[in-house]
């Protein structure tokens, strides 16, 4: 009881309706840990934008959606087509901060997390001559990210849903 008393009470977020969200997911899983989650949106961030820049994106279909594979297929599909090749290479990412937290039919959580990173991003042609980008050039790039996860399955992994450019 005294447990339960205890996050009902916690202040997670300094946002009513997503401090009340976040008790929405706790209740529903109790081992929802906002840090861990942050840990965890952080690591994902790097090794989905790694992937995806060298086309490996079979690595990732447990933890990014049906929309984002058939985005990433495509222009992977582009940049072959082009013979292109794309680096990206992440030099820092800020603390994440939480933009919201929704649950929709009752266990599926959604959360938007803003990513402020540095990044290099150069696209090379086939002779591995740069033709976009610069390799002495860091990218201020801030996104919103969108993960999913149903809270009633054992998966512990979070799903990218939606990717947006951020200001």
């Amino acid at each position: 009881k005294n447990e339960e008393d205890f996050s009902e009470n916690k202040v997670f977020h300094s946002d009513n309706s997503i401090n009340n969200s976040i008790k929405q997911i706790l209740k529903i899983d109790p081992n929802f840990d906002v840090e861990s989650f942050y840990n965890g949106a952080k690591r994902a961030f790097e090794f989905i934008l790694t992937e995806y820049s060298k086309n490996n994106i079979k690595s990732l279909d447990k933890i990014i959606s049906k929309n984002i594979k058939f985005a990433f297929d495509e222009q992977i599909k582009q940049r072959q087509k082009r013979s292109e090749t794309l680096e990206i290479t992440v030099i820092s990412v800020k603390e994440p901060i939480l933009q919201d937290v929704s649950i929709k039919n009752k266990s599926i959580a959604l959360v938007k997390i803003h990513f402020d990173s540095e990044q290099v991003q150069i696209t090379k042609n086939k002779d591995g001559d740069t033709i976009e980008g610069d390799p002495n050039q860091i990218l201020s790039i801030k996104e919103n990210w969108t993960f999913s996860k149903n809270l009633k399955t054992s998966d512990p992994n979070w799903t990218l849903e939606k990717i947006e450019e951020s200001i």
